[in-house]
């Protein structure tokens, strides 16, 4: 049953440049309180082959936990277009690269900087299934970099039967002339950072000839494990690896499961960077890291600032809909004087706000439906209202308020079954579930579900890959999670950590 479809309500206009920054704009031209002296320090290379929602979903991603960083993309994927519209600068040179053959993209990324004049002090590798979970890379990076011009995860001397250097030496006739005789060292990909002045001594070396035409002609796999740290080494530049505390969640193999991303959050600070993350937007770990991130910027100034420099209000929920293929943003938040305010970012224009509701508004989680409209959930006192927009007519249509005794922030998904879930803190302690049957045309909420007995101040809802409803609760600086036993018993059990 299909509430709405399209976008017609008029709202005021921002294009002057000082109302309003481009959400998309690279970093190095916003401001923040956040920059702390590392302005224009780092600049992240992104390679990335499709999925254009895994690459914005990135982008957000390093703006939020990275945001006085810049960042460059290569398309080393078949569609022409995938960039197109991101606002951030592509390789010129960008081309179809084989899975595993790719490393002339960093060093073509090099190239094209260096010809540009791009400033920048450290030059990072990143693949499109890496995501940062907190803030405090760039600190590390500058902190760690210092009077150093390569780090690298597991920087060392390869085992005789590591994979890479197999293949290297099927094509030992060509690299051998370039690195010269074994050892060599490896590092993994992911994450392998260059000074400016070693980026500098890569292109100026009479050797970089001979190692542009390696790079296009190798056929090994992985020789970018191999190849840039070796040279380095070669060059006499001393080479580095990450501290075991950040170096533990970056990996080949597997691809991190949620309750290892939680695991992380609470027992290990220095966890600011994952990989691997499923390229897969209903992926559970990609879930939760997006809207942890999406708590952080309702609930941290600085972090909102990043993303658009105007007052949205308090507490702005971002929405990114498929409706829209990911590139048109829209925001809801609180507004001071009472009830929700929208906003929508379409076209590099904000347009808003639109008013709507009334109460004093402490909480907000929001969606896109299967209907194609935003789905709001927001607290007030201690209930629940739910809104959801006619984009037909642009108005909002408000549901009886429910959920008496709640606190903190509630979160609300719409589940592979069809309908509406919620979880929030209750005021006596513990979590309430609450749901509704979206093919019930009476549209009655249903619950609360209890569980948990500990008093948490924020709450997060997700469908685990297994298809189970997964309840992520916030206790002082660490996570409880609760699964649901779906399809069984349909109890909740937990907390685990």
């Amino acid at each position: 049953m299909a509430e709405s479809s399209d976008f017609s309500t008029e709202y005021t206009e921002y294009t002057n440049e000082s109302e309003y920054s481009d959400y998309y704009r690279s970093s190095d031209s916003n401001t923040s309180s956040h920059t702390d002296g590392h302005k224009n320090k780092i600049c992240f290379a992104v390679l990335v082959h499709n999925r254009k929602d895994i690459i914005i979903d990135l982008l957000d991603n390093i703006r939020c936990y990275c945001p006085n960083s810049s960042i460059v993309l290569y398309n080393g994927g078949d569609d022409p277009e995938l960039c197109h519209g991101l606002g951030y600068p592509v390789c010129p040179t960008s081309r179809k690269l084989k899975y595993g053959i790719t490393a002339i993209y960093m060093l073509e990324v090099m190239k094209w900087l260096e010809d540009i004049n791009n400033k920048y002090d450290y030059l990072i590798n990143l693949d499109s299934d890496v995501l940062f979970t907190k803030e405090g890379y760039e600190t590390y990076i500058i902190k760690e970099m210092e009077n150093k011009d390569y780090l690298g995860v597991g920087t060392k001397i390869p085992d005789d039967d590591f994979y890479c250097l197999l293949q290297l030496r099927h094509e030992k006739h060509m690299w051998k002339p370039l690195l010269g005789e074994e050892p060599y060292l490896e590092s993994f990909n992911v994450g392998q950072v260059f000074s400016r002045r070693l980026v500098r001594r890569f292109l100026s070396n009479d050797k970089y000839r001979l190692f542009n035409q390696n790079l296009l002609d190798t056929r090994a796999f992985g020789v970018d494990e191999l190849v840039f740290v070796t040279m380095a080494d070669r060059l006499a530049i001393q080479v580095h690896s990450y501290q075991d505390e950040v170096a533990s969640s970056i990996r080949y193999r597997p691809h991190f499961p949620l309750d290892e991303v939680i695991h992380c959050l609470n027992q290990n600070p220095q966890s600011y960077l994952l990989h691997p993350i499923y390229r897969r937007m209903k992926d559970e770990s990609r879930i939760a890291i997006r809207e942890f991130m999406k708590r952080d910027i309702q609930l941290d100034p600085d972090m909102r600032q990043v993303f658009i420099n105007k007052d949205l209000g308090q507490l702005p929920y971002m929405i990114r809909r498929s409706k829209y293929n990911d590139t048109t943003t829209e925001w809801i938040s609180a507004s001071e004087s009472g009830g929700l305010l929208y906003w929508k970012v379409r076209d590099n224009v904000l347009y808003g706000p639109y008013a709507f509701g009334s109460g004093k508004v402490q909480g907000i989680s929001a969606l896109e439906s299967s209907f194609g409209n935003i789905e709001v959930l927001c607290r007030i006192n201690n209930y629940l209202v739910h809104y959801w927009r006619n984009d037909d007519t642009g108005e909002w249509i408000e549901s009886a308020s429910f959920a008496d005794g709640v606190t903190g922030m509630p979160s609300i998904l719409e589940s592979s079954y069809g309908n509406f879930e919620i979880v929030a803190p209750l005021a006596n302690g513990g979590l309430g579930h609450w749901w509704r049957n979206n093919e019930d045309p009476s549209r009655t909420w249903f619950g609360p579900t209890q569980f948990g007995t500990d008093h948490y101040n924020d709450s997060l809802l997700i469908e685990n890959n297994s298809g189970q409803l997964t309840a992520i609760a916030q206790l002082g600086d660490k996570y409880n999670y609760f699964v649901r036993d779906d399809r069984s018993s349909w109890q909740w059990f937990g907390p685990y950590e």
